[in-house]
């Protein structure tokens, strides 16, 4: 990698990290705003993508639709607030949202029957696995920010996940030298992946011993529970990853897009929460019960 590159990639890294951490940081409506844009790009880019596999070609914008109105969707059920905006409205919008998402989803299915494509099949199969892969995972973070009421938790959630990224790709690139997956990832490494585990603890035992307990409005996580969702998500992530890969390999692509210079596409910098964060919202969901 030559300097120019590494400039690039530091930049435009640094500009995504900053704007996920405005976004969980300032309030439910901007962390709705960007996510929403980041499930929409995400869903447009997974369907690019696939669409270039043999006898796939899925209506990329519809399925774009569907995934924010699923998001816009669930934003009003969890996360809009009713002193800025009336009862009345939002038992309006729930149900026009809704009755939105469903006719699109249908409307898949009848357009299909009369598109002259090879596979129509394989087009409503991939509508919705886009949905179940982008969609839904997002969908999933507005519900964790909303049922914890704290922003602690989807911050940690992204801290480890950037933490695993680093420590895995530091400790593959000098210790690395047992393949994870040479099929489809030929760089990854099963040293690059302890590591990145060994990182991700080390976050959440600094979360848990330096943080003060007024930050966690009460749900609150001991060491254990910490090292349980740090290592979940290394896990998770890491086969997040692994599989945006297969996807691109499948399909014979090098990056899901172009949008963050020296990265990729959207996809490619959120593999890893796609994977990680419906394994989190159950680990949670079950740890706080």
């Amino acid at each position: 990698m030559n300097l120019k590159t590494l400039i690039t990639r530091t930049l435009s890294g640094a500009v995504y990290v900053a704007l996920v951490l405005c976004a969980i940081l300032i309030n439910g409506y901007v962390f709705a705003a960007v996510f929403g844009i980041f499930c929409a790009g995400t869903t447009y880019e997974f369907h690019k993508i696939t669409n270039k596999h043999e006898n796939v070609n899925a209506l990329t914008w519809i399925g774009v639709i569907c995934s924010l109105l699923a998001f816009a969707m669930m934003f009003f059920i969890v996360l809009i607030d009713t002193h800025l905006s009336t009862t009345s409205f939002v038992e309006i919008m729930i149900p026009i949202l809704f009755g939105l998402y469903f006719g699109c989803f249908i409307s898949i299915f009848i357009i299909e029957i009369f598109r002259k494509t090879s596979n129509p099949i394989n087009n409503i199969a991939y509508f919705i696995f886009g949905q179940v892969y982008i969609a839904l995972p997002f969908v999933l973070l507005l519900i964790i920010l909303s049922e914890f009421s704290v922003p602690i938790f989807i911050l940690a959630f992204f801290v480890i996940i950037w933490a695993n990224d680093v420590f895995a790709y530091l400790t593959g690139s000098l210790l690395g030298k047992h393949k994870l997956c040479e099929r489809i990832s030929p760089k990854k490494t099963w040293e690059g992946f302890l590591g990145g585990m060994i990182g991700s603890v080390a976050i959440v035992y600094c979360l848990h011993k330096f943080l003060p307990e007024s930050v966690f409005n009460g749900f609150t996580l001991n060491l254990w529970q910490w090292l349980g969702f740090a290592l979940i998500i290394a896990i998770f992530g890491t086969l997040g990853d692994l599989f945006e890969s297969l996807i691109k390999r499948t399909v014979g692509v090098k990056d899901s897009g172009k949008i963050i210079p020296g990265h990729g596409g959207l996809l490619d910098r959120l593999d890893s929460t796609l994977f990680a964060a419906p394994a989190v919202f159950i680990y949670l969901i079950l740890t706080m019960c």
